[in-house]
């Protein structure tokens, strides 16, 4: 991953997200590809922001795995103990 910070400061009164974090490997700017995209008053929270996303993300991606891994032995476990019909 390659953390990329810029100054966005955008035409409006909110100085909330004036700064944008992004991963630049992945980051091709389309919203449709549904980046994840940390926004922040300073470059400091939008890397934090970015960061929080990125381990969620991460995270939700490892829980699926190992749901995934749990039905797998479930269903070797029902062929060798039979014990579904």
């Amino acid at each position: 991953m390659k953390l990329k910070t810029e100054h966005v400061f955008p035409p409006i009164p909110d100085r909330s997200n004036d700064w944008m974090a992004y991963d630049d490997d992945t980051y091709d700017g389309a919203e449709d590809s549904h980046p994840i995209v940390g926004w922040g008053a300073t470059e400091e929270a939008a890397k934090a922001d970015f960061m929080e996303q990125w381990m969620d993300h991460e995270a939700e991606r490892d829980m699926k795995a190992a749901v995934k891994q749990m039905h797998v032995w479930d269903s070797f476990l029902d062929q060798i103990f039979g014990r579904r019909s």
